[in-house]
């Protein structure tokens, strides 16, 4: 069986996920390189001085975290250099790999495969590495330029067995991000008419700086975990997901949605072009009566064919980015 080398970032655990489903696949051949692996070191006394005076003399916060990424660079490059050869590498979250790191992957493989969890235009430094992948992968159909190898994938969702336990609802509405400006807005407004309907909602965005709630929005500097964060998906009846304007890729928690059979509230249209959609399951902020939010959530959800379902599932996903 030919040998697979995945590399990425473990943000929220993901990877862990992604290896427990592989496993259940029954793929024995595939390793992994991971971003978060590298725990910074200074090099010695002097760079950690320096820090301690730009971050207490200069208020510069920042000095410390440019350390750390050029640390973990090195680090990453002289991993690389070690490797031996695989059939196929598989490259996710490709913004946060230098051009000289890709360049000492890709003469480890016969062929490179990219994926994209995020639109380019939100993350244009993307684009001068295209040139080292043999395919690359993006979730927003706006990106796509097959003559460049820029091909159309989905987000997806786990399909490893899971504990069928019937969880406790203890929420109508859930939705949980990361702090920002353009669509907190728009978080307000909706939570605001969720208050209004009576609707209950646990909301928790996340941001470095220390927030106070505002209403029903709670913030948090803790990452919670991909299964903590699938506990609370659960436990609510329905799922808030709000897009940024930079992209019309759909995020994960649609695919969550469609694996927990949750029902969705989203501002992103672009659902109704996907053979999954139900009007009955989706509701379009913008588009759809508020006045039908209390009885979108209550009624049952509307069943989606198995052969629609599984094409969304990690075991798709990833048999299309190793053929």
């Amino acid at each position: 069986m030919n040998r697979i080398l995945i590399i990425m970032h473990n943000y929220a655990g993901i990877s862990d996920l992604i290896k427990k489903n592989l496993e259940y696949l029954n793929y024995n051949n595939v390793d992994f390189l991971l971003y978060s692996d590298e725990k910074f070191r200074y090099k010695n006394w002097r760079e950690q001085l320096n820090n301690i005076y730009r971050k207490t003399v200069l208020g510069d916060k920042k000095y410390k975290e440019i350390l750390r990424k050029a640390f973990i660079e090195n680090t990453l490059r002289e991993k690389a250099k070690r490797l031996p050869e695989y059939e196929t590498i598989l490259v996710m979250t490709t913004d946060f790999f230098s051009e000289e790191f890709l360049s000492i992957i890709r003469t480890k493989t016969k062929k490179l495969v990219g994926n994209h969890w995020d639109g380019l235009s939100r993350t244009p430094d993307v684009y001068p590495k295209l040139k080292f992948f043999d395919k690359f992968f993006v979730f927003d159909k706006n990106d796509v330029d097959e003559k460049k190898n820029i091909f159309f994938l989905t987000n997806f969702f786990f399909n490893f067995e899971e504990e069928k336990t019937q969880p406790i609802i203890k929420n109508d509405v859930f939705y949980i991000g990361t702090y920002v400006e353009q669509r907190f807005k728009t978080l307000k407004e909706f939570s605001a008419i969720l208050s209004l309907k009576k609707i209950s909602q646990k909301i928790l965005l996340f941001s470095w700086d220390k927030r106070e709630p505002e209403g029903e929005i709670n913030f948090t500097n803790q990452f919670l975990t991909y299964d903590e964060n699938m506990g609370w998906v659960k436990s609510s009846k329905a799922l808030l997901d709000l897009k940024l304007k930079e992209h019309n890729g759909l995020s994960f928690r649609f695919f969550e949605a469609l694996k927990y059979e949750k029902k969705l509230i989203t501002d992103n249209p672009d659902v109704k072009n996907y053979d999954f959609y139900r009007q009955g399951n989706i509701f379009i902020i913008g588009e759809d009566s508020e006045e039908n939010l209390n009885n979108f959530i209550e009624n049952p959800y509307q069943e989606i064919p198995a052969e629609i379902k599984n094409k969304y599932s990690f075991e798709s996903w990833f048999k299309t980015l190793i053929s």
